[in-house]
């Protein structure tokens, strides 16, 4: 294709002059605090079971010492009502972005995103984390002590511009509404998203166009000072553009929690969920759970969910599946933090032929400060899909390896950039689904 005449010079003249630019802005911007917003990671349906909060990767300086930055919230910010004012601007180089088997076909990709939120109570630290919203969305309510009531609303639009393929370019919007009140034992949460995307998926091996919504409504209620009842309801929507199924889910969790010991925090749950496609059959499933939360440190936290899961495909099979969430965090020094974290959990496939996938997943981050101001992190893991269609004998695992380094410095408080770099590689057995992907990218953040 033609490039756009948007993009007059080579891409790597391109490239090197969009990175000047932020660079000169970035000197002359003042107070800082970092960003929310990212490249795309890879993508990672919406989890079944709890699973634990990881640390925020891409955010270099997201709130990197979070008492200081609710410290600093609590002396700036008096007024009852807040406004957060930020953005962010990335060139982004990719060599495969329709992730294909044969025909890759590489560019550069521009994307600017800026966002306001409008809140009551201190909330900054639920913002600071959308990043991470999809790991953080079934909330694990049994260690809360601090009273925080806020709400919240938030939206991102965003430009996407492709310096060859101009018929990917995109305008997004993501749309957030957050809050939570405490009275003396009960805690009532709300929580909403609405997203529009065009980015590849791994699931259909291609890029597409896609609708998601995701919401929950959460309650805690403390009996005793050991002993805490959760209730929660989720709902969630996949729309996509084409020839794909789209699912609507509803899932009812509940949980009992009991702190055996001043380190020890076991819970006990039951889960009920429904999936209804646009096209084949429904299905239902049960969850048996356990949660285990064990502090062994200030330095060491272990979290581990687990269970069982029977899932009734309509008229067709009953199953029965180990399904687990387990995270251990450790943190030797200041600034230094390590994550690793292993799932498995069963998914509905959007691909047009009806089929549900069990994926089971192992990742390890490792986040460095150095000199306050810098921060390295690298992420590296393995995912393994089996597949499971409805209707036909055919068979597919996808196995999934990859590594993202980045480097961040905070420039100002308000001011900060970032520059990372991406591989991932799926081997399929579906012909025409295994891939291999490398991405660079030059990322500036500013928050007002």
């Amino acid at each position: 294709m033609m490039a756009m005449k948007l993009f007059p010079f080579t891409k790597t003249q391109t490239l090197a002059s969009g990175c000047l630019l932020f660079l000169a802005g970035a000197m002359i911007a003042q107070e800082p605090e970092p960003i929310l917003d990212r490249p795309t990671r890879l993508s990672d349906p919406a989890p079944m079971l709890p699973m634990t909060p990881a640390p925020v990767l891409e955010s270099m300086t997201l709130f990197p010492d979070a008492a200081e930055s609710m410290s600093l919230e609590a002396e700036i910010d008096k007024k009852p009502w807040k406004f957060v004012l930020h953005g962010s601007a990335t060139a982004t180089y990719n060599d495969n972005i329709f992730i294909s088997e044969s025909n890759e076909q590489e560019d550069f990709i521009f994307t600017i995103a800026p966002g306001v939120a409008v809140g009551r109570g201190e909330f900054r630290s639920e913002l600071a984390n959308l990043s991470s919203y999809q790991n953080r969305f079934d909330p694990d309510r049994s260690e809360m002590v601090a009273s925080t009531n806020y709400i919240f609303l938030h939206y991102v639009p965003s430009v996407t511009l492709f310096a060859d393929h101009s018929g990917e370019n995109s305008f997004d919007n993501d749309v957030t509404l957050d809050g939570q009140y405490e009275w003396k034992r009960l805690t009532i949460g709300l929580k909403g998203r609405f997203q529009t995307l065009n980015v590849p998926d791994v699931d259909l091996g291609a890029r597409v166009k896609r609708n998601l919504f995701t919401g929950a409504l959460t309650s805690k209620y403390d009996y005793s000072a050991k002993t805490s009842f959760e209730l929660n309801l989720f709902n969630s929507i996949r729309d996509y553009a084409g020839d794909r199924v789209d699912t609507v889910e509803y899932r009812a969790q509940a949980w009992v929690n009991y702190q055996a010991r001043p380190k020890i925090t076991l819970g006990v749950g039951l889960t009920y969920g429904r999936v209804e496609l646009s096209r084949g059959p429904g299905q239902d499933y049960e969850q048996a759970l356990v949660r285990l939360r064990y502090r062994a440190t200030e330095k060491v936290r272990f979290d581990l969910t687990g269970g069982v899961e029977l899932r009734n495909v309509e008229s067709l099979t009953d199953e029965t599946n180990g399904i687990f969430s387990l995270g251990v965090s450790y943190a030797p020094f200041d600034g230094t933090s390590v994550f690793v974290q292993s799932y498995r959990r069963t998914v509905t496939s959007a691909n047009s032929s009806p089929s549900n996938y069990t994926i089971t997943g192992l990742e390890i981050q490792i986040r460095q400060r150095f000199a306050r101001r810098f921060y390295f992190v690298v992420a590296a893991g393995y995912q393994n899909a089996e597949y499971e269609f409805f209707a036909s004998p055919a068979q597919r695992t996808d196995d999934i390896f990859y590594v993202r380094p980045s480097v961040g410095i905070d420039i100002t408080q308000s001011l900060s950039c970032e520059v990372g770099a991406g591989y991932r590689q799926d081997d399929s057995t579906q012909e025409g689904s295994s891939f291999s992907e490398t991405t660079a990218y030059f990322q500036v953040n500013v928050f007002f």
